[in-house]
C-alpha cells in the first residue's frame, strides 16, 4: 500500500388496482409491500377471511421449513441506536434494512433499497402508501442464489405481518427478488448493491401456515442458501462479503473488507465525495495496488451530534500486508457523518460514510493501543 495514498484515505397506495385486489378500507395502504408493476398480486388468498384481530396467532413453522424471524422495532433514535439498519451484506439484510427504515419511517432511506426499476413507485407515492404502517414483523423462509455472467441473483420467501396505526394485523406471504453485479466487475462508479428488484406479494389469514406458503412463493431456479456462521464478527477478510452502514465501525470494517476483497469501487463508495484530499477513483485503486491485506484495530467511538447531524470519531490501528511481504503500520482517526436519516425527506438517501481521516505511519514494533486512543486528538 503506497503510504502516499493510505494517508489520504486516512407502498405507495395502489389506487385504482388495489380497489379491486383489496377489499378491505385498511388493506389498501399496505398494498405497498408488493410493488407497482404486479398489482394484480396483491389479492387476499380467500375472500372469507376473518377479520383481522390486534394479536394475530403465531403461524405454524413445521420442522421441515427453516424461519428466521427478524422484528424490527420502530423508533425515532439516531443511527446510534441498536435499532438502526443499514446493511447490505446479502439479500435477507436488504429486507431487513428495508422495513427497519419502514417502521422508523425513513421513506427516503427505505425506497433507496429498491433497484431504479420499473416497479419502483415514484417516491412520493411510495412514502404516502407507509403512513398508515406502525411496524413491520418480518419471517424469512429458506432462500435461493443463482450467479451467472457477473450478475447474482437471490429470491426471498417472506411472511410479513404488518400492523396499522389503527392497531389493525394483516398477513401478507410472497418472494422479493434481489440482484448485485459482481463487486468486483463494477470499474466504474456509483458502485450498485445488493437492490430489490421485483417483489410478489398475496395477503392471506392471519391464521395461515405461512411457513408451507413460503415453501412455494419463490419461483427462481437456484441453490438454497443459508447465511454463514460468523464466527468473528470483526472479520473483514475476503472470505467473507461485509457492506453495512448501519454504525461507524461497520463501515470502516466494510471499507477494509472491500479493500482485502480488491473491490475498490464499493471501497471508494464508502467515501463522502466532499471529503477533503480524496483522489480520484483510479488513484484511489492504485494506492492499493500493493497492498494484499489490512487488519484493523478500532478504538473507543466518539459521537458527536448537532443541529440533525451525527459525527463520529473513531481511532483505527492499521496492519497492512504489502505484496513484496513487508508489512506497514499506520495510527489515524477517520470522522464518519450522516445527516439524521429522519429529517432526509427526498432521495437520494445519504448514508453514514466516511467525511475526513487523518492517517500517519508508524513503526511497525510501535506499541500501537496508547497512540491509538490519542489518535483523534492528532494535530
Amino acid at each position: 500500500m503506497s503510504g502516499k495514498y493510505y494517508a489520504v484515505l486516512c407502498a405507495g397506495l395502489l389506487i385504482a388496482s388495489v380497489a379491486t385486489a383489496c377489499t378491505s378500507s385498511a388493506a389498501a395502504p399496505l398494498a405497498q409491500l408488493a410493488p407497482p408493476t404486479l398489482q394484480a398480486t396483491v389479492t387476499k388468498a380467500r375472500e372469507s377471511s376473518p377479520t383481522a384481530t390486534a394479536t394475530p396467532p403465531p403461524p405454524s413453522s413445521p420442522t421441515s421449513v427453516p424461519t428466521v424471524i427478524v422484528t424490527v422495532l420502530p423508533t425515532t433514535t439516531s443511527p446510534e441506536s441498536s435499532s438502526y439498519l443499514d446493511d447490505r451484506s446479502d439479500a435477507a439484510a436488504v429486507l431487513q434494512s428495508l422495513f427497519n427504515a419502514i417502521n422508523q419511517h425513513q421513506f427516503a432511506r427505505a425506497y433507496s433499497y429498491w433497484d431504479d426499476t420499473p416497479q419502483r413507485l415514484p417516491f412520493d407515492q411510495f412514502a404516502a402508501g407507509y403512513q398508515d404502517v406502525a411496524s413491520v414483523q418480518v419471517i424469512f423462509g429458506p432462500s435461493t442464489s443463482d450467479a451467472g455472467a457477473g450478475n447474482v441473483y437471490a429470491s426471498a420467501p417472506v411472511t410479513l405481518i404488518a400492523k396499522t396505526v389503527s392497531d389493525t394485523v394483516q398477513t401478507f406471504v410472497g418472494c422479493y427478488m434481489l440482484h448485485l453485479s459482481q463487486p468486483a466487475n463494477q470499474g466504474t462508479l456509483p458502485f450498485r448493491p445488493w437492490g430489490i428488484q421485483s417483489a410478489t406479494m398475496t395477503q392471506v389469514d392471519n391464521n395461515a401456515n405461512t411457513a408451507d406458503l413460503m415453501s412455494q412463493a419463490c419461483t427462481i431456479t437456484g441453490y438454497p442458501t443459508t447465511p454463514a456462521p460468523i464466527t468473528d464478527p470483526n472479520d473483514v477478510s475476503a472470505d467473507r462479503y461485509l457492506d453495512n452502514r448501519t454504525g461507524p465501525v461497520d463501515v470502516l470494517q466494510s471499507l477494509f473488507n472491500a479493500i482485502n476483497r480488491h473491490e475498490y469501487v464499493r471501497a471508494y463508495s464508502y467515501w463522502q465525495s466532499t471529503a477533503p484530499g480524496l483522489p480520484t477513483l483510479d488513484a484511489f485503486t492504485q494506492g492499493y495496488s500493493t497492498t494484499q491485506v489490512v487488519t484493523p484495530t478500532f478504538g473507543l467511538v466518539t459521537p458527536d451530534a448537532g443541529a440533525g447531524q451525527f459525527r463520529y470519531s473513531v481511532p483505527v490501528a492499521l496492519k497492512a500486508d504489502l505484496a513484496d511481504g513487508s508489512q506497514q503500520t499506520f495510527i489515524g482517526c477517520y470522522v464518519l457523518h450522516i445527516s439524521n436519516p429522519d429529517i432526509q425527506a427526498v432521495p437520494p438517501f445519504q448514508p453514514l460514510a466516511i467525511e475526513s481521516a487523518s492517517v500517519k505511519q508508524v513503526a511497525n514494533d510501535a506499541d500501537t493501543g496508547p497512540v491509538m486512543n490519542q489518535a483523534c486528538g492528532m494535530p
